[in-house]
């Protein structure tokens, strides 16, 4: 197998100690299988299967989310990325031709028995989508909106916790004398990092981000990607992203997928400097995707 040229791949101020990477990789033959080593699991799925009516669009899936990491999925756009993220929040459940096999295990507790509250599941599974989606209410009710639903409606307590959500999103400096403004009025950059500031403000224990920058300029993205190498301190983070560099610089582990299998699983080093499967060797390097 060609190993791929990591000056391909990966920006130069992120590049890979090889050697290092070929050490830790001596030894693993289970190529394909997505195990986290000694890390302890916060997410794992079992023989997981997902159909939309007659279309399959998940086979087979078995991965381990490492607790406190970040984990990218990287991969081919229809690969499967997306609609496995869902799968951790039940947000497939939301599609009526939607039908899934298999279990997906949070905290080794299966999310679709029939005894789990989805609105519950929710709060410990926060989630940020690919375009920001501020309501239409002040900064400070974005964040706080949440909290409301829950009904907490102490003044102190609702001023306490946005004010450490949006330090938690790196955002409070920017608008700590303006919470009464339209959060629609942000940029972009600032409008993401709102949105994931009302997601943190529940305290999840996971936090989904499906493709956060896609939308994003390179210095919006770059805060994004500094929040989230902070933000792993307290949550698991799972990130979809079509952009491999981001990949290698933000996350401890990557799954690669490919026509909605997992294909390799390894931590994100090993993955990219010495990919154990043709099809992922083949993705790295541009031979397609």
């Amino acid at each position: 197998m060609n190993t791929p040229n990591m000056n391909a791949t990966l920006p130069r101020s992120h590049a890979i100690n090889i050697s290092a990477a070929l050490e830790r990789a001596a030894g693993r033959e289970n190529a394909g299988v997505a195990e986290a080593g000694t890390e302890k699991v916060c997410i794992e799925t079992k023989n997981l299967n997902l159909h939309y009516a007659a279309a399959q669009a998940l086979f087979n899936v078995n991965v381990k989310i490492p607790k406190s990491r970040v984990t990218a999925f990287i991969g081919p756009s229809g690969c499967g990325k997306s609609t496995l993220l869902r799968c951790f929040n039940r947000m497939n459940d939301l599609v009526d031709i939607c039908r899934i096999e298999g279990q997906v295990l949070l905290d080794n507790a299966d999310i679709y028995d029939r005894s789990v509250k989805v609105a519950l599941l929710r709060r410990r599974v926060g989630m940020v989508f690919q375009k920001p989606n501020p309501f239409p209410k002040s900064i400070f009710e974005n964040v706080a909106y949440g909290l409301r639903i829950m009904g907490v409606n102490d003044k102190k307590a609702l001023a306490e916790t946005v004010e450490r959500a949006l330090r938690g999103a790196a955002l409070w400096d920017e608008v700590k004398d303006r919470l009464d403004a339209n959060g629609l009025g942000l940029s972009g950059g600032q409008q993401q990092r709102l949105v994931i500031a009302r997601a943190i403000a529940l305290e999840p224990e996971v936090l989904l981000l499906d493709e956060p920058c896609s939308a994003l300029d390179p210095i919006a993205t770059a805060k994004i990607e500094e929040l989230l190498l902070e933000l792993k301190n307290r949550f698991t983070i799972v990130i979809v992203t079509h952009n491999m560099q981001q990949a290698a610089r933000v996350s401890d582990y990557t799954l690669f997928m490919h026509m909605g299998e997992a294909v390799e699983f390894n931590d994100t080093e090993t993955l990219f400097t010495t990919p154990k499967m043709d099809r992922t060797s083949d993705y790295i390097t541009g031979r397609f995707g």
